[in-house]
């Protein structure tokens, strides 16, 4: 008898679809489409509370949102980085969000790049301690140099090396195939041989950063990659769509059927 492969659990991100529309409609339209969750990327120029009430009231987890833009290679912005995170991890709290992305900002020069990696370790193992009190997880997610030319972290390798060396259950990468298929390529592998230190799954197509399916990474493949290994975290869609919102969530949901 097959086996039956539970679904997906896809996260839309209210930053790139439906941003024509005023920020909490939004969220209307990813509950009207029966998606379970919403990702966004930071908390200014939004009402947190109605977020709250629109989440509670439409049925509607929160996968993830970006908690600082402090550099994590900077020592001069560690504290910075630290108070981020403090408030960042009382909304996650609030909005029991399940991610708070990170990233590791641009590499420093005339600092040599372990110095650098072992700060980025320092100080996401000071703040893991307050992501666990708010039971959420850090992601650090890996940037692709021809779109943030200069970030220190591009590669998925090194990521999880990193993640390996912080050695926090709330300590995970942030794996956005369309930064890591610019990168470095060999997506499935990656993805199979360490996905129990992914905490957060990022999709969009090459070229374009477009919906999966209009491009060169076979999503129809790695949705099924997903499945058959039980990936139980969110899938964010996060992509700027080359069709109307909802036909592009429409045929993305029937790619990974």
């Amino acid at each position: 008898m097959p086996t039956t492969l539970s679904p997906l659990r896809f996260s839309v991100c209210v930053e790139t679809l439906f941003n024509d529309k005023p920020f909490e409609q939004r969220l209307e339209y990813v509950a009207d489409m029966g998606f379970p969750a919403f990702e966004f990327w930071t908390r200014q120029g939004k009402d947190m509370n109605i977020t709250l009430a629109l989440k509670l009231a439409l049925h509607l987890e929160v996968s993830a949102f970006v908690g600082s833009s402090a550099s994590l290679v900077d020592p001069t912005q560690r504290q910075q980085f630290l108070d981020d995170m403090l408030h960042a991890a009382s909304l996650a709290f609030d909005l029991s969000c399940a991610n708070i992305i990170v990233s590791s900002g641009p590499a420093l020069p005339n600092v040599t790049r372990a110095e650098q990696r072992r700060h980025i370790v320092e100080v996401l193992r000071e703040a893991a301690a307050t992501a666990a009190d708010a039971d959420t997880c850090l992601v650090l997610k890996p940037l692709n140099q021809r779109d943030h030319p200069g970030t220190f972290l591009s590669s998925s390798t090194e990521g999880f090396a990193i993640v390996r060396e912080v050695n926090s259950p709330n300590v995970k990468l942030c794996f956005d195939l369309y930064h890591q298929q610019i990168s470095e390529g060999n997506l499935t592998q990656r993805m199979t041989e360490h996905l129990d230190l992914i905490g957060h799954l990022q999709v969009a197509d090459v070229p374009g950063r477009h919906e999966p399916g209009t491009g060169e990474i076979n999503y129809e493949h790695i949705f099924g990659v997903l499945r058959e290994l039980g990936y139980h975290g969110f899938v964010g869609l996060e992509y700027t769509p080359m069709v109307d919102a909802r036909a592009s969530l429409r045929a993305v949901r029937a790619l990974s059927q």
